[in-house]
């Protein structure tokens, strides 16, 4: 059974040579990582040509984007300290540190499209509105 103890102590976190992760988890990280740049990638293409469509919604998208080629990068980056072993560039915080930079970052991500685009798309919807009943040029 998996022992969750070392998980509640410091040295399990700052420990300047961890042991190398198991195999299953590099490939986990390495390959989620790596899925993070290449959806990065197809979100910014798809964007791009939809961008006429729905300007607000694609911003949102360029958003995820951007999160998800930082965080992959980044990750990316951690996960090579990891599995190079180096030391201090290689302690297990950095996966955590950039757990919750990911998780505040797509907090703001969700709160664009919760709160700021309906606004927005209803500030445009009420200049709409006005500006059909202001006289247009002939």
């Amino acid at each position: 059974m998996f022992d969750l103890q070392p998980l509640i102590t410091l040295s399990f976190w700052f420990d300047r040579r961890p042991p190398v992760l198991e195999p299953f988890f590099s490939q986990l990280f390495f390959y989620t990582f790596g899925a993070m740049v290449v959806l990065a990638l197809v979100i910014t293409v798809i964007v791009k040509k939809k961008k006429k469509e729905d300007p607000w919604v694609a911003k949102g998208f360029q958003k995820i984007s951007s999160w998800c080629l930082t965080m992959g990068i980044f990750g990316l980056v951690v996960f090579f300290f990891s599995y190079e072993r180096i030391p201090l560039l290689s302690m297990r915080i950095w996966f955590v540190v950039w757990l919750i930079a990911a998780i505040v970052w797509l907090v703001f991500i969700i709160k664009f499209f919760i709160k700021v685009i309906p606004q927005e798309k209803a500030k445009i919807r009420e200049q709409e509105k006005k500006k059909q009943y202001l006289p247009g040029k002939k």
